[in-house]
């Protein structure tokens, strides 16, 4: 997978909410198929109340693999997510 997603990611301010709307019966979604790969799209909604688009190659052409590594992205951003909300919990307290 690209090396350019983590740097992606991390190049996004702390707060960033990532917008996860799933349809069950659409295993493709955040998928984007562009000039013969597949790419992750999604919005990021940052702290300042704006939005971003998210959009990471995931450089295969195998829509299994695609949903592997989309799966694979945005768990870890979804860690981070909670990682964060419990830092700033724990700073409220």
């Amino acid at each position: 997978m690209s090396k350019n997603i983590p740097a992606a990611l991390a190049a996004l301010p702390q707060g960033c909410a990532l917008s996860l709307r799933t349809h069950p019966r659409n295993p493709n979604h955040h998928l984007w198929w562009n000039n013969g790969t597949w790419w992750l799209h999604a919005t990021v909604h940052r702290p300042d109340y704006t939005k971003q688009r998210l959009r990471l190659p995931l450089e295969t052409k195998n829509i299994t693999l695609a949903r592997t590594r989309r799966d694979a992205v945005l768990g870890a951003w979804s860690e981070e997510q909670r990682a964060w909300s419990q830092a700033l919990r724990k700073e409220a307290a």
